[in-house]
């Protein structure tokens, strides 16, 4: 089974090595499928409780709060909701724009004309005017 004798003419007769797998191959299927039973069992659920939405204290619709969208176009001039700004401006007015209207996150769009570089430095300037959150349009929204 384990071990087998080779014959031989006038030596003492010494036992071949011989590895038998069959018990190892086993060993590892019985754990394999052990592990699939248990990473199944293994899925972590948790229930989620929503408040119901009172009707009466709906939040404004999207007409009423219009975001603030920073354009720069071909020609290079930057724009903040269709008021032309320049690069002096840019820092104060768009915080002020957000504050006013109470939103944390201005959109930036840019024309595919603009050179990367003219893009990043205006947005640069309102990073230093202390927007922390913009949002890279890929769609013309404000036209």
């Amino acid at each position: 089974m384990g071990m087998s004798t080779a014959p031989s003419g006038g030596k003492k007769a010494r036992p071949a090595p011989a590895i038998n797998i069959t018990p190892l191959v086993d060993v590892v299927l019985v754990v394999l499928i052990i592990f699939m039973i248990v990473t199944t069992m293994m899925t972590r659920t948790f229930a989620l409780n929503l408040p119901k939405e009172d009707k009466k204290d709906a939040a404004p619709s999207d007409t009423d709060v219009k975001p603030v969208v920073l354009t720069v176009d071909r020609a290079g001039v930057i724009r903040a909701n269709q008021t032309v700004l320049t690069k002096a401006e840019v820092k104060d007015r768009v915080i002020r724009m957000l504050a006013a209207k109470n939103q944390k996150t201005l959109f930036f769009d840019a024309h595919d004309q603009v050179p990367y570089a003219t893009a990043v430095e205006v947005i640069d300037l309102v990073r230093a005017g202390g927007v922390k959150s913009i949002a890279m349009l890929t769609e013309t929204v404000v036209k």
